[in-house]
């Protein structure tokens, strides 16, 4: 079963519209307050995007020497 791309779109903005703004982020980055928790987050943000491209790029060398190893 297929849902029509028209369809998907207006389910998402309804759902857009009707979710309130408040529970759109996490009571830790709705209200940001500077401290030693809002640093806290940042620098766990910043590793896991580190970690995750880290990742993503050994991903890309793995496939990129068997691409080219096939040819």
């Amino acid at each position: 079963m297929t849902l029509a791309p028209r369809r998907v779109a207006a389910a998402a903005t309804v759902a857009w519209l009707v979710v309130p703004a408040a529970l759109a982020a996490c009571p830790v980055c709705f209200q940001v307050e500077d401290g030693p928790a809002a640093d806290g987050v940042r620098v766990a943000v910043l590793v896991l995007m580190g970690v995750a491209t880290g990742v993503l790029a050994g991903f890309a060398v793995f496939i990129a020497r068997f691409v080219r190893r096939s040819q």
